[in-house]
């Protein structure tokens, strides 16, 4: 039993003492006696003097509880913290295997109600041996961003195995603003051809606009170089012709092309592939997406989303250089393969292995041997033109062979009876 000092409720209290609380309570209660001075009582406990005249205060004021450590009889907070350090450890092996320290403490925070720091994961998995340090190679940037958004977007293609091999390999294609590092848009296609571009460009320009330029690599959808050759266009000692592409982007949308001269140049869209390759891997994994449809729809419902609230930016200046579609502008007409072709005698053209018959106008009974450009649009169908006004047309199943010149002689006196019937 121990007695609290007279100047206190005398209250009787059964407590048990550890071997050092013992200890310090016998060298404390001496020093209050006048048996020690405060000096020789400190430095047996190895505290200071101003410690020392605190404890006396405890003990008088709360008795021998006052020296008692509040934790006494709670679960120690290493216990807790060593409970959810095996709980991160089976998540970082088994549901978030392969993610980056900072998106696996996002999902921690986000998803497992984990509230934890970036640093003390990585110290922690580093310890553990779970992580290893990464020495990444710095990075220089030589060009500042662009001051306004949509002075300038970056283009490109990510050629990587997504799904990691559960599914087909994808090709990620999109684009990055370079004054704020926001994605418009991206999608994922089978292969990276000029339709699946001129698709995702079709989406980026309905969404914000047209940009002042665009920056590209130097792949031959895009650029289109021949040494030689008569149908081409000779320019600093290199033949070049435009790509289906670049005739719609700069002939028909005024959107200037700047062409990097290697993967380097284009920083922020490798940085941003980068990315991807790790972050958006990572999460079609963990939500088991396998197939290409499901995995465009979580990259443009849940990933796009996320990836521009987090590292999209202001730029330097508020006003936007997005320029509107100007009223009138079809980009359907314009986002599309174009050819020229001569209609034969009989009204008829082949195009890709098939026949069309085009079909007579208000103005026109029929069209042998006139020149008329053919569109093949982003759905497939295929579109003809004659001077800038569209031709009804239909498909037919073979053309039976004829001559040409008999067949238009006999078209152009049936046009002129055409004619003279709609004039009375």
């Amino acid at each position: 039993m121990i007695n609290y000092p007279p100047t206190k409720r005398r209250v009787k209290v059964e407590i048990r003492l550890t071997m050092e609380e013992a200890k310090r309570v016998h060298i404390l209660e001496d020093f209050r006696k006048g048996y020690l001075k405060a000096k020789e009582a400190a430095d047996m406990l190895g505290i200071t003097r101003e410690h020392i005249y605190w404890l006396k205060k405890k003990i008088e004021d709360r008795g021998i509880e006052g020296l008692i450590h509040g934790n006494r009889g709670k679960p120690s907070p290493r216990r807790i913290e060593e409970e959810t350090e095996e709980m991160i450890k089976v998540f970082y092996q088994e549901q978030y295997q392969g993610f980056n320290i900072s998106h696996f403490t996002e999902k921690l925070n986000e998803n497992e109600g984990i509230k934890i720091g970036r640093e003390k994961v990585r110290q922690f998995l580093l310890e553990s041996g779970l992580y290893k340090r990464r020495n990444h190679p710095a990075h220089r940037v030589w060009r500042d961003p662009m001051p306004k958004e949509g002075m300038m977007l970056q283009y490109d293609t990510s050629d990587h195995d997504f799904l990691e091999g559960r599914g087909p390999r994808l090709y990620l294609i999109g684009g990055i603003d370079d004054a704020t590092n926001q994605v418009p848009f991206a999608s994922f296609f089978l292969s990276d051809g000029t339709i699946e571009n001129m698709i995702v460009l079709k989406e980026i320009f309905e969404r914000k606009g047209l940009p002042l330029s665009i920056y590209l690599d130097r792949d031959s959808k895009f650029l289109t170089t021949r040494r030689g050759g008569l149908h081409v266009k000779l320019k600093d000692g290199v033949y070049e012709t435009k790509t289906q592409i670049a005739r719609a982007l700069e002939e028909e949308l005024g959107i200037r092309m700047i062409y990097a001269n290697s993967p380097q140049a284009k920083g922020r869209i490798e940085r941003l592939w980068g990315t991807f390759q790790d972050r958006l891997v990572s999460e079609l994994r963990y939500e088991k997406i396998d197939e290409m449809e499901p995995a465009n729809d979580y990259l443009l419902s849940v990933y796009l989303p996320s990836h521009n609230k987090k590292f999209a930016k202001e730029p330097k200046l508020k006003e936007s250089a997005w320029k509107k579609i100007p009223d009138g502008t079809k980009l359907e007409n314009i986002l599309c393969i174009k050819d020229k072709r001569k209609v034969k005698g009989d009204s008829t053209i082949s195009y890709k292995g098939k026949w069309y018959k085009i079909l007579p106008t208000k103005t026109r009974y029929g069209f042998a041997k006139a020149e008329i450009e053919t569109q093949e649009h982003l759905d497939g169908t295929l579109h003809i033109f004659h001077k800038g006004e569209e031709l009804p047309v239909e498909p037919i199943e073979k053309r039976e062979r004829v001559d040409d010149n008999f067949v238009e002689e006999q078209i152009s006196e049936k046009e002129i009876l055409y004619q003279i019937s709609q004039m009375v």
